[in-house]
């Protein structure tokens, strides 16, 4: 009996002794398009050739924003249920592109388009471990913009 509770407290205690930020929760919420131009946020898309339609997120690294320390993509199914999430790597979409600003994008078929959101997560800003969700369907009409042929 003795050696089980040193045993459960040594675990214990190594398990607090090794926990990092990734064990940390972060509070997640949405931001609708007035909500996200309010922050400096938009989200803008044109057609992308073969690779369907190319939909980007443009930032200043302001405010809460400061503190970004990631933009994922993520894509759900019919039921919204998870299906897939990507991390984006942050660069310029056009040439001239101002250098303060923060740029991440992915390319999909129209069909898919309304699946799919951008994630912006920042550890440690002013409004604490936080996550955004914006739904490309609430910034991007797809059905009037790139209309599907039939």
């Amino acid at each position: 009996m003795k050696s089980h509770l040193t045993s459960c407290i040594t675990t214990l205690l190594l398990l607090c002794a090794t926990s990092t930020q990734c064990f940390a929760m972060i509070s997640v919420g949405s931001l609708n398009k007035k909500e996200a131009k309010e922050l400096g946020i938009t989200m803008h898309s044109q057609k992308n050739g073969d690779a369907g339609v190319k939909v980007w997120l443009e930032f200043k690294k302001e405010g809460f924003l400061k503190a970004c320390n990631y933009v994922e993509l993520r894509m759900e199914d019919e039921k919204e249920n998870h299906m897939i999430s990507a991390i984006l790597e942050a660069h310029p979409v056009h040439h001239g592109q101002l250098d303060d600003l923060v740029t991440v994008a992915f390319s999909a078929d129209p069909k898919q388009l309304n699946f799919c959101s951008f994630m912006i997560v920042a550890y440690g800003s002013t409004r604490g471990d936080v996550g955004y969700v914006l739904k490309v369907s609430d910034f991007i009409d797809v059905e009037k913009e790139y209309p599907l042929e039939k």
